[in-house]
């Protein structure tokens, strides 16, 4: 439980500073109008801003979660039929596998609202 809060403590500032980011975007020069900004990436829309953020976070998590993967199969192959580590691997496993989905369906939610979006303003 406090692994827990520690992480949404260290998470909550993050995203409170992604939303001010977000809030005071400048829109000057923006080719669309209002909530443009230029970006490091040298987009100048927050939708494309977030994605390539999302998309950078997929390609830093998936040799991390490939890693744990292994990791897990180790954890399954040394508990020996021992049932107390048995269930720290299923429990290790279902982790990995919930976070990979996790990260996965954030980036594919993420590409899907900003074509909608993309749609409707166009």
């Amino acid at each position: 439980m406090r692994s827990l809060l520690r992480q949404i403590g260290f998470l909550a500032p993050t995203l409170f500073i992604l939303l001010v980011i977000t809030v005071h975007a400048q829109s000057s020069g923006c080719p669309g109008g209002t909530g443009c900004f230029q970006g490091p990436t040298g987009n100048v829309s927050i939708q494309g801003f977030l994605a390539e953020v999302l998309q950078a976070l997929v390609k830093i998590s998936l040799p991390i979660i490939t890693v744990f993967i292994v990791y897990s199969g180790f954890l399954f192959v040394t508990a020996q039929g021992r049932a107390a580590q048995l269930e720290t691997a299923k429990r290790n496993f279902f982790f990995v596998v919930l976070g990979a989905l996790l990260i996965l369906s954030a980036w594919v939610l993420a590409k899907i609202i900003g074509g909608t979006v993309t749609q409707l303003l166009s």
